[in-house]
C-alpha cells in the first residue's frame, strides 16, 4: 500500500489540491448568497441575464 501511494504521491496531491479549491469556490459562493451579495445590479445595459432577476422582483 505505500508503495502504490508513492507512485501515486503527485495525482493525489493535485486532486486534493483541485478538491480544496473546488471547496473554496463553493464555500465562498454560500457565504455570499447568505450576504445577498451578486445578482440583479440594476444595470440593464450589463446584464447577462437580460434583466431577467431584475424585473422578477419588482
Amino acid at each position: 500500500m505505500l508503495a502504490w501511494i508513492s507512485q501515486h504521491a503527485v495525482t493525489i496531491l493535485t486532486l486534493a489540491v483541485i478538491l480544496l479549491l473546488v471547496v473554496a469556490a463553493v464555500f465562498s459562493l454560500v457565504k455570499d448568497k447568505k450576504r445577498k451579495k451578486g445578482g440583479c445590479t440594476g444595470n440593464c445595459a450589463t446584464c447577462g441575464m437580460a434583466c431577467a432577476e431584475h424585473h422578477r422582483q419588482t
